[in-house]
């Protein structure tokens, strides 16, 4: 029961900060930290080897991913993120939706990718080295631009 009650709040959380920025009526700055992580899973002795999709039977995985995975914001915001990267040697991070290039970030660096949030919806934030299950992705968040 504890663990479906901090769902529930979470949930609830969440919903509180979507409309929160979706009644914001001005634009504003909006500033995230994001870091790279990795997510490994190495079977023990004995343990039985799991399906990997397109790589079938294997008895290790390994994924990068960025956290947070999701961001919100409203339409017409500019958007900072600060992308850290901590694992990985490096990462070709782009935003598609909105223009931006490919930036390569090493690993222990920080960079900065700034762009307007000038349409609605929800759009990924990518790595271009991690896009397929072969490279450990696809690495990917997402961004949802609240508004009309």
């Amino acid at each position: 029961m504890p663990r479906r009650r901090s769902l529930i709040t979470g949930s609830v959380l969440l919903g509180v900060v979507v409309l929160l920025l979706i009644s914001s009526a001005s634009a504003a700055t909006r500033e995230f930290l994001m870091v790279t992580g990795e997510w490994s899973w190495h079977a023990k002795k004995g343990e039985a080897e799991v399906v990997d999709r397109n790589r079938g039977q294997v008895d290790e995985i390994e994924r990068y991913t960025f956290d947070p995975a999701f961001v919100v914001v409203n339409k017409g915001d500019t958007v900072i993120l600060k992308i850290h990267v901590i694992k990985g040697s490096q990462h070709l991070v782009s935003v598609p939706a909105f223009g931006v290039s490919p930036t390569t970030i090493r690993r222990g660096e920080e960079k900065a990718i700034q762009f307007v949030a000038d349409k609605a919806g929800i759009f990924e934030i990518r790595c271009d080295i991690h896009n397929s299950p072969a490279s450990e992705g696809p690495m990917v968040g997402y961004i949802y631009v609240a508004g009309e």
